[in-house]
C-alpha cells in the first residue's frame, strides 16, 4: 500500500528525513514568516512570493487539514503550494485556532480575518486583491468552502475555491463516524473532528451541525469551486462532494463547479495522490482561468 512517502516530490522542495516528509522553505528567497493577523499565537500566516515575478501577484491562500484539531501551516499540507509559486502565484499558508480550545465558528472567522489582513497588506507585498483563491484540504476544505460562500457578494469575495476531500455535511459525517469500518485510533480522530469541533454531536444539535456545513451558505453569488475527492475516502465520504456539487449547480448553474473524482484514491495524507503534480496542476489551471490577468510563471522554482 502506497503512503505519502511515495509521492513524486521535487527534491529541492522536501525533506525526506522525517517519517512524514516535511516541506523545505529554504529555497524560497522572498518569504515573510509568522505574520500575525490576530492576537492568539495560532493566528499566524506565512507568505511566500515567487522569484522574479511582476507584481501585483494573484494569491493562493492554503489552509491545512487535521480534523480541526491538528496540523500546521508548514507541514506536508504546504507542499502543493510550491507549485502555485512555480506558476506565478503568491502563496499564503494559514494557521488557525484548533479544537477543542476553539470551536465552530472560530476557525472560519480566523480564516476570514487572515483574508482581511492580506487584503490590507496587499500594497506592501504586491498582491492582487481581485485574484485571491482559497485551497484547503479536509477540515481546511470545510473552512475555505464556508469562507468562500460567506464572503460571496461582499468586498471580501474570493475569485475561486479549491476544496480537497472536504468535510461539508456534519450530519452525514456523524452517520459515517458511527458506521465506518476503521480502527480505534481512526474512529477517535473522526469523532474529534465532529464533536470536539462543534461542541455537541449533530444528533444533539442539528441546527449547529447545519451551520457548520456548506449547504446553508450557497447563493447565486457563490465563487467557482473545484472539488477534488477520492472515491475510496475512508475519512470523509465522497458523496459529500457529489451532493455539494449538485447543490451548487442547482443554484448557480452547470459552470459553478468542477468535480474531480479520483478513482480508487483514499483521504489526503493516506497516500501520495493529493501531493502529485498531475493532480495539483489542474487546480492551478482552474485558478489561472479565473484570474483577471494571467500570472507569469516563476523563474528558479
Amino acid at each position: 500500500m502506497k503512503t505519502i512517502r511515495d509521492a513524486q516530490f521535487v527534491p529541492a522542495w522536501i525533506d525526506m528525513t522525517p517519517q512524514v516528509p516535511e516541506p523545505r522553505i529554504d529555497w524560497i528567497e522572498e518569504k515573510y514568516l509568522d505574520l500575525a493577523y490576530g492576537e492568539d499565537p495560532l493566528q499566524r500566516l506565512d507568505l511566500y512570493l515567487p522569484p522574479h515575478a511582476e507584481k501585483p501577484l494573484p494569491l493562493v491562500v492554503l489552509v491545512h487539514g487535521g480534523g480541526f484539531c491538528l496540523c500546521d501551516k508548514r507541514d506536508w499540507h504546504l507542499y502543493p503550494g510550491f507549485y502555485a509559486l512555480r506558476e506565478g502565484f503568491a502563496l499564503a499558508s494559514v494557521n488557525y485556532r484548533l479544537a477543542p480550545a476553539a470551536r465552530f465558528p472560530a476557525p472560519v472567522e480566523d480564516l476570514k480575518a487572515a483574508l482581511r489582513f492580506l487584503r490590507a497588506q496587499a500594497g506592501r507585498y504586491g498582491l492582487r486583491t481581485q485574484d485571491v483563491f482559497l485551497y484547503g484540504t479536509s477540515a481546511g476544505g470545510n473552512l475555505v468552502t464556508l469562507a468562500g460562500l460567506q464572503n460571496a457578494g461582499t468586498p471580501e469575495a474570493v475569485a475561486g475555491v479549491a476544496a480537497l476531500c472536504p468535510l461539508l455535511d456534519f450530519e452525514n459525517q456523524w452517520t459515517h463516524v458511527q458506521t465506518a469500518a476503521c480502527g480505534p485510533k481512526e474512529r477517535e480522530m473522526l469523532f474529534a473532528s465532529v464533536v470536539q469541533y462543534l461542541g455537541a454531536a449533530p444528533d444533539e444539535d442539528a441546527p449547529l451541525a447545519r451551520r457548520a456545513g456548506a449547504r446553508e451558505y450557497i447563493t447565486p453569488k457563490a465563487p467557482p469551486f473545484y472539488l477534488q475527492h477520492g472515491t475510496l475516502d475512508p475519512g470523509v465520504p465522497v458523496e459529500q462532494s457529489r451532493e455539494f456539487a449538485a447543490q451548487l449547480r442547482a443554484v448557480c448553474g452547470g459552470g459553478a463547479v468542477t468535480l474531480d473524482l479520483m478513482e480508487g484514491v483514499a483521504h489526503a495524507g493516506g497516500g501520495p495522490e493529493f501531493l502529485e503534480e498531475e493532480h495539483i496542476l489542474p487546480i492551478l489551471g482552474f485558478f489561472r482561468t479565473l484570474c483577471r490577468e494571467a500570472p507569469q510563471k516563476g523563474e528558479g522554482c
